[in-house]
């Protein structure tokens, strides 16, 4: 049994219509990670991120959409390096953050490096 060519028609409108509303909708809801991204307070913060991505990236995906669950609705605001860090010290994920050492001398920043070199 074979549909009218009228009938056809406008079942594939509808599919048409469907799948349109449905790409709208999921277009509409923003990527987790950049919703954390926003709130992070400082450059510092997003260095955190990306360490603790490189080291732990399954778990670090789950930290984000749980975050980003919690910005959506309003239970965080912002979030700064120390306390992005302690979250995963929490979950008993330790970072390997680099540790820089800086002077300041006569206004300018120096390293530890150029600082032994003068003296």
């Amino acid at each position: 049994m074979e549909l009218p060519l009228s009938f056809r028609k406008k079942l594939l409108e509808l599919q048409k219509k469907m799948l349109a509303k449905k790409m709208l909708s999921h277009r509409s809801e923003p990527d987790p990670k950049s919703i954390v991204l926003k709130a992070l307070e400082d450059e510092r913060a997003k260095e955190v991120l990306e360490i603790a991505e490189a080291q732990y990236p399954e778990v670090t995906r789950a930290v984000i959409r749980g975050l980003a669950k919690l910005i959506v609705r309003g239970e965080i605001e912002s979030i700064d390096a120390y306390t992005l860090y302690n979250i995963f010290l929490q979950l008993g994920l330790p970072l390997r953050l680099p540790i820089r050492i800086k002077f300041v001398k006569r206004g300018r920043e120096l390293s530890i490096r150029d600082v032994l070199k003068e003296d």
